[in-house]
């Protein structure tokens, strides 16, 4: 039995260049961030564990905070809140069969 050769000389399925090394990259933590939001069980622990900065930061007042503080604030509690209500409303079908 006979082996392709690779375009690598090492053989192992590295991308060509840095372009397609960032698309891969995305496309991982794409996917990971797509099994966290479908199990219920962390998308709601990840979500209430981004909501609670969030929350702490909005409710008092510290005398170091700044606009990138209140950016990453606004930030961590949409994606908690997104987490949390997609884990409560579940998945829906892509589509009703009509008969």
């Amino acid at each position: 039995m006979e082996l392709e050769p690779t375009d690598s000389p090492r053989g192992d399925a590295r991308p060509p260049n840095r372009r397609a090394a960032r698309g891969t990259a995305l496309r991982r933590a794409r996917g990971a961030l797509l099994r966290l939001a479908f199990d219920r069980r962390v998308a709601v622990g990840a979500g209430l564990a981004l909501l609670a900065p969030a929350t702490l930061l909005r409710m008092a007042d510290y005398g170091w905070e700044s606009w990138l503080t209140d950016g990453l604030g606004l930030l961590c509690g949409a994606t908690g809140v997104a987490f949390v209500a997609f884990a409560l409303s579940g998945r829906r079908p892509d589509w009703i069969d009509p008969g």
